[in-house]
């Protein structure tokens, strides 16, 4: 179960994060687009290493939270598979052969570009279209991933009841909600997504409007939260708690924060040198940043500053609904971690 096959019918987008589950259903009348219900559940220290899931269980009660919390009535979900546990691959096939001889093809080929045994893994593929500099050929983007990276992640959605129907890559997600909802990526010769996270942070580098690059990185918010707790000598809990609120000495803006905020610029620049050197390019056009610490004031113009490209937080839910059952503050105060889940859920109405 690994597919870009697109079910017509609503889904949950569950996306499981290193430190929370997050939930949301969207819907679709036409070209209008809005958010059922959704809800975030943090989950336990421990329960996942990075975004390797090490217990299932607790992940399963998080998944039931959720469910209850935003008051969906679907039972039917799409997972996603982290980007550092992803093999993504564009490559080049004539485009003599018959779409439906394809799969055939690919098969074929698959085994040349993922590093484990084909039995080991579930792999699938999309047909990007006419490849940039040969019109003979399509670029394909073949996608895999370790089989019980999938398996370990519908067990937890049974566990709470849920049937998965397909399981995605966090990029590909991240791709259709940003193409559905925004025009971003064809605005731009090249677009970098920045996600900083709780854990982890990623990047996902979009060449005229394709995909060409991905990677990931531990960092993120926890290391922010732990710095608080050794610094005011607070619980997690305490130093999550003053983060959001804002409750800190003086000092903690200039002598916690600010480093933290170059340390984020430190790893976007070093994110985009690997890019850099894999693409032989020199710069990008824009870059948009997303996750809970994108909303770090100061932090956007900062990185612009520094790395000299536009700097955007990227927004793609500005004109979409919000159905009576979703509290507008909540949602603004969430929307940057649930992009995942929102392109997710958006597999079975696009």
């Amino acid at each position: 179960m690994f597919s870009f096959y697109r079910r017509k019918t609503n889904l949950l987008g569950i996306d499981i994060s290193s430190s929370a589950v997050k939930l949301v259903e969207m819907n679709r009348k036409g070209r209008e687009y809005r958010i059922e219900s959704y809800a975030v559940a943090a989950l336990p220290e421990g329960v996942c290493n990075e975004k390797d899931i090490v217990e299932p269980e607790p992940i399963g009660e998080a998944i039931r939270k959720v469910i209850k919390d935003s008051r969906t009535r679907l039972r039917h979900c799409a997972l996603a598979i982290p980007t550092s546990m992803a093999i993504n691959k564009i490559i080049t096939m004539p485009a003599s052969i018959p779409l439906a001889e394809m799969e055939t093809q690919i098969s074929l080929e698959a085994d040349q570009h993922i590093p484990y045994a084909m039995e080991e893994v579930n792999y699938d593929f999309e047909v990007l279209g006419p490849s940039f500099n040969n019109p003979n050929t399509v670029d394909v983007l073949l996608a895999g991933t370790r089989t019980e990276n999938v398996e370990v992640r519908v067990a937890a959605a049974e566990m709470a009841g849920l049937t998965v129907d397909l399981v995605d890559t966090e990029t590909h997600a991240l791709e259709l909600v940003l193409r559905t909802l925004t025009e971003e990526l064809n605005q731009y010769e090249s677009v970098a997504v920045v996600d900083f996270g709780a854990t982890m942070t990623g990047i996902t580098v979009f060449e005229k409007g394709r995909l060409t690059f991905s990677r990931e990185q531990a960092f993120g918010g926890k290391q922010l939260t732990e710095q608080i707790m050794h610094r005011y000598g607070l619980t997690w809990h305490e130093a999550g708690l003053a983060k959001k609120e804002g409750n800190l000495p003086e000092n903690y803006i200039s002598e916690v924060l600010e480093p933290f905020k170059e340390s984020m610029v430190r790893h976007l620049h070093r994110f985009l040198q690997f890019y850099y050197a894999s693409s032989q390019r020199d710069s990008v056009s824009q870059i948009l940043i997303s996750g809970g610490c994108s909303r770090i004031p100061g932090v956007d113009e900062q990185i612009q500053t520094v790395i000299g490209t536009p700097v955007k937080i990227v927004n793609p839910f500005q004109k979409v609904a919000l159905s009576s059952k979703v509290s507008p503050i909540r949602f603004t105060n969430d929307m940057q971690t649930l992009l995942i889940a929102a392109g997710l859920s958006l597999r079975g109405i696009v």
